[in-house]
């Protein structure tokens, strides 16, 4: 009797045993999928994100949406698209091995304009509480129209970023995903995640 009573305890602990590992490797499983972690290594967000900060990247917002379905849903995004004063992870441009973090200023079909270091789109002056820095009054950028699938970004910190009015809009396709938390940099590589360099 005691023994049949001992398999059965051992095969109900090694039932427990399974189901928590399936559960954790799950749990994991969506955490790559769904986020992205990155450490900042350049101040073209501070202060708002400051350099050595650890940034997590959330992916799911800007699912875009499988061809099967481009009869029923009628934008490009599952979720939502990026939009304006959101801060967004991308590859950049011009080498998709470096990853940039930065606010869009402006999308798809935006006139987007810099006047004595103003920002303008479509002619509106816009209101950017998260800037401690002051702009350069000297900055001018001409009017210029936003193309299809495009945004505009800059970095909180005008005077020490590396942007749009450097090198141009970024494609929806270089977006990895929008901006979620920052943490400590002592916690940046766990075994959860490793993260990447970030500008």
């Amino acid at each position: 009797m005691s023994m049949k009573i001992l398999s059965h305890s051992t095969k109900s602990l090694i039932r427990e045993s399974i189901e928590t590992i399936l559960l954790i490797s799950l749990i994991i499983s969506v955490f790559h999928i769904s986020l992205q972690n990155f450490q900042v290594e350049g101040s073209s967000m501070d202060p708002n994100i400051k350099e050595g900060n650890c940034v997590v990247a959330e992916k799911v917002t800007y699912w875009k949406k499988p061809e099967l379905f481009s009869n029923y849903l009628h934008d490009n995004y599952i979720f939502d698209q990026p939009n304006r004063g959101e801060v967004v992870i991308f590859k950049f441009p011009n080498d998709p091995t470096r990853f940039f973090v930065k606010r869009i200023i402006a999308i798809e079909g935006d006139s987007v304009e810099i006047k004595y270091g103003n920002v303008y789109v479509n002619n509106i002056k816009i209101d950017e509480p998260y800037l401690t820095h002051l702009n350069s009054e000297s900055e001018y950028l001409s009017p210029a129209i936003i193309g299809e699938n495009q945004y505009y970004v800059l970095g909180d910190n005008r005077t020490g970023s590396n942007d749009s009015r450097n090198w141009g809009t970024i494609s929806d396709e270089h977006i990895i995903g929008k901006y979620f938390f920052k943490y400590g940099s002592n916690i940046c590589n766990s075994f959860l995640t490793s993260s990447k360099g970030l500008r």
